[in-house]
């Protein structure tokens, strides 16, 4: 049943793009149409471009400030899909693209993914040497672990010392 409703939703997106696509063509003309696409697309592939660059750096700032670079991750993906979106021909692409971009659609976005992400885990302790979780239908998955070093490698580096 979700596969059909992704599969309608699909068809229903496929079918305002295309309609809109038209009804924006009677207006302008086939030709300034297509070249906005295009110039479109062109920013999308710069937008990615660029954003890559900014988010290596900003990841390693954080890193050199001993921070988890989260924010900079998420922002960088949303930017990410939305130059992949401005690169797909259609308007209403271009419109979830530029939601994607704008600061506080990017904060509600990102606030709406915390939220499903909470909704789908609910995390139960938090140690050094441990970490569990549980999913939705109450299965725990339970990590220890211990740094220990290889008794192979010990052996080889003796080994090479003679």
């Amino acid at each position: 049943m979700p596969l059909l409703i992704i599969f309608f939703a699909l068809l229903l997106y496929i079918y305002c793009e295309l309609s809109l696509l038209v009804s924006v063509s009677a207006a302008l003309g086939v030709f300034p149409t297509i070249f906005l696409l295009i110039a479109i697309s062109v920013l999308g592939i710069w937008l990615v471009k660029l954003r890559g660059l900014y988010a290596m750096l900003s990841i390693r700032q954080d890193l050199a400030q001993g921070k988890l670079p989260t924010d900079a991750v998420i922002n960088s993906v949303l930017f990410i899909i939305a130059g992949i979106l401005l690169i797909i021909p259609g308007f209403i692409s271009d419109i979830l693209a530029i939601l994607c971009v704008l600061p506080f659609t990017r904060k509600l976005i990102k606030l709406w993914g915390l939220n499903v992400l909470k909704n789908r885990f609910q995390f139960v302790n938090f140690t050094a040497n441990q970490t569990a979780y549980r999913t939705k239908d109450d299965n725990v998955f339970d990590a220890e672990f211990e740094r220990q070093q290889d008794p192979d490698k010990i052996g080889r580096a003796s080994c090479r010392e003679r």
